[in-house]
């Protein structure tokens, strides 16, 4: 083998390294957030701090006040979605979240709510859920918390301190309130599990409430959860995540029972809680969770062939270095 065709293959395998770095570090762009307030939420005032730290902490936003379409989510990473408790999505909204999310590297946060305002909002989270295809969804329920360990001066004003030490999201934060949630259940195999107690693939809970909390549900709808009932003990999660989603396999899913994003009762702020009864890092979990959103993780087996072609052109640039010194 001679020096010119060495060198050949030396630029072949400069070549494939460059384009490793530049799949790898291409996303040096910052990231726009997309934030839904056109469907009449119950903390539709609560999102207008919510821009500015954002802005703060380096990402563009985009408020929705009329509609969602294909063109607001077309340059979007991260979509925030409050439990919509006035207009219903339409089928075109609908559409373009499905299609948006299915293209892959993208994140959705959903937030639900307790039933407390009525059973038929829950769901229209859920139908969200499952167009894309998500393996965690809202019990259309409650959850108190009847000792003032885990509350914040009343039964549904829920202080969550249970946190996975093993999810980044949960990096400083001690306590959390949500402030009248639901509860998460899981879907394995087609079928309904406790996410408490049952792992699924590629899902993480990252937040539950104490054993000693209880399922309210003031208009009776079914709890999905396998052996579980009005009346029933958790713990239950109250914070999931999400990964290789969508069509793609690498979109996120964030799923929180309360609007934990928004101003409402103190929720996105770190230092007392509303009552004053416990130290919350509200901020600090939302610092954490849209930085977690934003990293895209891909399919182990998407860059599979590129790293085996520079295998073996390392192996031939080895073997021609090689020849060409015993020639010597």
């Amino acid at each position: 083998m001679n020096r010119k065709c060495m060198t050949s293959l030396l630029v072949l395998f400069v070549l494939i390294v460059s384009s490793v770095t530049a799949i790898s570090g291409a996303d040096d762009t910052v990231v726009k957030v997309v934030i839904d307030n056109a469907h009449e939420t119950l903390h539709s005032t609560d999102l207008e701090d919510l821009p500015g730290k954002l802005e703060a902490w380096g990402y563009t936003v985009e408020v929705v006040t009329d509609e969602i379409t294909a063109d607001v989510l077309d340059d979007a990473r991260i979509l925030l979605v409050p439990m919509p408790e006035g207009l219903e999505y339409s089928t075109a909204e609908l559409n373009a979240i499905e299609a948006w999310f299915n293209a892959g590297e993208v994140a959705i946060w959903v937030a639900g709510d307790s039933d407390y305002d009525g059973p038929e909002f829950i769901p229209r989270c859920n139908d969200i859920l499952s167009l894309v295809g998500s393996s965690i969804f809202f019990e259309n329920a409650s959850v108190e918390e009847p000792e003032a360990e885990y509350n914040d001066g009343s039964a549904y004003r829920v202080v969550v301190s249970d946190w996975n030490t093993n999810c980044p999201i949960t990096a400083g934060v001690s306590k959390e309130v949500f402030h009248g949630p639901t509860f998460i259940y899981g879907v394995k195999d087609g079928n309904p599990v406790n996410l408490a107690t049952t792992a699924i693939d590629n899902v993480t809970w990252v937040s539950k409430s104490s054993a000693g909390s209880v399922i309210v549900s003031p208009h009776l709808s079914p709890i999905m959860t396998p052996g579980l009932e009005t009346g029933d003990n958790g713990p239950f999660v109250m914070m999931a995540v999400q990964e290789m989603a969508g069509d793609a396999k690498s979109s996120k899913i964030v799923l929180t029972t309360e609007a934990i994003f928004t101003s409402y009762k103190f929720m996105n702020a770190d230092g007392m809680s509303e009552k004053g009864n416990h130290e919350i890092q509200g901020e600090t979990l939302l610092k954490n969770t849209i930085g977690w959103m934003e990293i895209i993780v891909k399919p182990s087996s998407s860059n599979t062939m590129l790293y085996a072609g520079i295998g073996i052109v390392l192996v031939v640039i080895i073997a021609a270095a090689v020849m060409l010194t015993r020639k010597k």
